[in-house]
Parts: C-alpha cells; sequence; structure tokens
C-alpha cells in the first residue's frame, strides 16, 4: 500500500487548496512523508536529489531559451516577422489575424516560451489589428491561442523538460513538435479564415512579389534564426543545450551589435528577469524530484498500470482519458511544473500501453499547452489581459472557437501518431 504518496498528495492538495504554490506544497508534503515514515536517511537522500535534479546539463537550456525570449521582447524580431508574414498571407480573408499566427509558429522556432510570445505580440500586433477594423477582444484571443504553439513548435522549453524529466532523448522530443506545431498552426488559420469570413472582420493586403522581397530584406535574420538553431541541433552539430546558447548568441549578435536595437540596460534586464524565472522553475525541478522518488518508492506507477490494464477499450481508452486528464491538469496548474510532476508519473503507463515515449511526450506538451490559454489559472490569459486591459471573460468567450481548433489538432496528434514520430525517423533520431 502506498502509504507515503497518500500523505503526500493529501498534504499537497490542502497546501494547494489554501493558496500554497504547487512547487511549496510538493517540497513541504514530499519533506514532511519523508521524515514521518523515514524509509531512508532524510538529511542524506535529500540533498542528493536536489543536486542531481539541479545540476543537469541538459536543464541548462531552459534559462538559455528563457534568456533568448526575452531578449527578444526587446528587439527587431517581432515586428519584422509580422511585416513578412504580412506580406505573404496578407491577401487572405483575416490577413493580419493569419500573420499574427504565422508569426508566433515562427517566433516559437527561436524562443519556446509561450510567455516571450505573449509579451511581444501582444503589444504589437494587437494595436495593429485594432486599427485594421478587427474588435480588441478578438485581436487578443487571436495573440492569446497563437502563443501556444511556441510550446510546441521547438525548440520548446516544456519538451525540453519532459524529456529531461523522463530521462529520453531532448533532441527526439524536439523533432517530435514540428508537425503537430505546424498541424496546430493550420487549425488555428482555418478557425481565423472562417470568422473573419463569417463576421466581416480585417482587410486585405495585395500580394506583391516586390513587398515580399523588401519585407524579406528586412527580417531575413529572424528567419533563417530558427534554421539555424534547429538545425545545429537535429543535425548533431550542437547538443540542445548548446543550441540554446546559440539562440542567445545570435539574437545579441543581431539585435545589439548589428541593427543596435538593444541596449546594455535591455540585456541586463533580460538576464534578471530570466534568472527569477529560472530560480522558480529549478525550485519546482527540485521539489518533484523527491516527490518523484517517493512514487517510485512506493511503485505507484506500477500500481496505476496494473489497474489501467483491465480498462475497457485499452489504448484508445487511455488515450481518451490521458487527454481529458491533461485538460483539467492545465486549468488547475501551470504548464511548467505540470509538465515535470505529470510526465515521470504518466509515462510508465503509456508504455505499457506500447505507447512510443516520444509521442507520448508531444501529447503531454499539447495537453498542457491549450492550459496557458485558458481559465482559471492560463499564464498567458493573465498576461493578455494584464498587456490590453481586458476582462478576462471577453478574452475567453472569443477564445472559444480557438479553444475547439486546439483541442480538435490535439486528438488527431493523440490518434495518429505519425504526426510526431515521422520527423524524427525521417533525419534519423
Amino acid at each position: 500500500m502506498p502509504t507515503m504518496t497518500l500523505v503526500l498528495g493529501g498534504l499537497v492538495g490542502v497546501l494547494y487548496i489554501f493558496g500554497v504554490p504547487i512547487a511549496v506544497s510538493l517540497g513541504l508534503g514530499a519533506i514532511f512523508a519523508l521524515t514521518f515514515f523515514s524509509p531512508v536517511p532524510t538529511m542524506q537522500i535529500i540533498p542528493q536529489l536536489f543536486s542531481d535534479a539541479a545540476t543537469s546539463f541538459v536543464l541548462l537550456a531552459v534559462p538559455l531559451f528563457i534568456l533568448a525570449g526575452f531578449l527578444m521582447e526587446k528587439g527587431t524580431v517581432g515586428k519584422n516577422l509580422v511585416d513578412f508574414a504580412l506580406s505573404i498571407v496578407g491577401w487572405t480573408t483575416g490577413g493580419l489575424a493569419n500573420a499574427g499566427i504565422v508569426s508566433s509558429m515562427i517566433f516559437g522556432g527561436i524562443s519556446g516560451s509561450s510567455l516571450a510570445d505573449t509579451a511581444t505580440f501582444g503589444t504589437i500586433l494587437v494595436p495593429q489589428m485594432v486599427q485594421d477594423g478587427y474588435p480588441e477582444d478578438y485581436a487578443t484571443a487571436v495573440v492569446l491561442n497563437s502563443s501556444t504553439l511556441a510550446v510546441v513548435i521547438p525548440p520548446s522549453i516544456l519538451m525540453v523538460l519532459a524529456a529531461a524529466s523522463t530521462d529520453q532523448s531532448v533532441g527526439k522530443a524536439l523533432a517530435g513538435g514540428l508537425i503537430p506545431g505546424i498541424f496546430i498552426t493550420l487549425c488555428l488559420l482555418a478557425i481565423n479564415i472562417y470568422l473573419c469570413r463569417k463576421r466581416g472582420f480585417g482587410g486585405k493586403v495585395r500580394f506583391s512579389v516586390p513587398n515580399v522581397w523588401r519585407t524579406f530584406l528586412r527580417s531575413w535574420t529572424a528567419l533563417i534564426a530558427p534554421l539555424i538553431i534547429l538545425g545545429t541541433i537535429f543535425s548533431g552539430v550542437v547538443t540542445p543545450t548548446e543550441g540554446a546558447a546559440v539562440a542567445v548568441l545570435y539574437v545579441i549578435l543581431i539585435d545589439y551589435f548589428i541593427f543596435r536595437k538593444l541596449t546594455l540596460s535591455d540585456i541586463r534586464s533580460a538576464v534578471t528577469k530570466a534568472a527569477y524565472l529560472t530560480a522558480a522553475i529549478l525550485f519546482i525541478v527540485t521539489s518533484t524530484a523527491i516527490a518523484n522518488w517517493i512514487l517510485a518508492y512506493d511503485n505507484v506507477p506500477k500500481y496505476l498500470g496494473a489497474a489501467l490494464a483491465f480498462l475497457p477499450g485499452g489504448k484508445v481508452s487511455f488515450l481518451l482519458i490521458m487527454d481529458v486528464i491533461l485538460l483539467l491538469i492545465g486549468m488547475t496548474i501551470d504548464a511548467t511544473p505540470a509538465c515535470i510532476i505529470f510526465t515521470p508519473l504518466f509515462l510508465p503507463m503509456a508504455r505499457s500501453f506500447g505507447i512510443d515515449p516520444t509521442h507520448f511526450i508531444v501529447i503531454m506538451v499539447c495537453g498542457l499547452a491549450l492550459g496557458l490559454a485558458t481559465p482559471p489559472y492560463g499564464v498567458c490569459l493573465f498576461s493578455m489581459a494584464s498587456i490590453t486591459g481586458l476582462p478576462m471573460d471577453r478574452i475567453i468567450r472569443q477564445s472559444i472557437p480557438f479553444y475547439l481548433a486546439i483541442l480538435l489538432a490535439l486528438m488527431a496528434i493523440t490518434f495518429f501518431p505519425p504526426l510526431s514520430l515521422a520527423f524524427p525517423t525521417l533525419i534519423g533520431l
């Protein structure tokens, strides 16, 4: 009987209900359970678990990608991407909104952070869309939901955390997110075109090859950034961690030395914000390491896997249940701690049903990504409400069709593994 796990779960639940942050709840609950039951010397195992979790070389990619995202908020990348995407898709119905969705996808291929996406395009794109005739709450909903692409498209920070926490290949997990990210982008474009045609939102920009060329010349440095970062990672030239360092150096080279859009003050501010966010993530990682040790000691994944083995419908039922669970988790816990906490718990169960680990990690990240934009605790939803000053209920109402589009994409990704596995197989990962 997993007594320690029951005590841990009870304490974490009570503390979280009373508003204690999830990382603190996990840490306090795990330390209490270990101290009370004393299966091993507490003062020996806790520092060891903390040290092992916090000193992972793979996790070094996380603060570097976070820093790249914060640097890009101040630079030229966001505006140049919107201008180029508008020159390509501006002729379609809902052209500027479509340009924003495409820009978010490309931006995600540099930063890996949805918060960086909302901060960049919330300030650039929403005012521009309002001037083009879009209602402000609809414009906000477009930026909000397209920001979820940044944690699916490589180099996704969530993919790095999910793979690192389960000892899976980070490169393969990142590659697994490429086609699903493009697929979600197409779903968002489809629903935006439908809504704009139905409601008469936005104008169109005449397609012009000279205009495409002019905007390309201004934005080529941003457009080739994902190719440099991902190309070096997937080709094996650099590790994902080294690829994150490449992203930081590239942004500084372009926006500080060439375009002079970054100042030393901007870089210092970005480093400070990245340090704060990294400290929070590492606190979650180390607290989760203790909780995961308790779960492993109590053989919880084994018990859950044995219970689910009798599930009617087998693998199909398991995947359906997982999608529902991920949506509920994403609505109540921030995606970063949820990814670190639940991926190690659920992955052994998925493997018992014959599900490829990379495919399951992609399902986890896509399911939790939707939670970034949904109430009551969507961090990107709060961010967009803060940037635009709009009440959240207005943003949520306009977001419902986009939620459904992402949900349909999640179901397709869940039940059609080649979407996640074709590209890693193609490049030999």
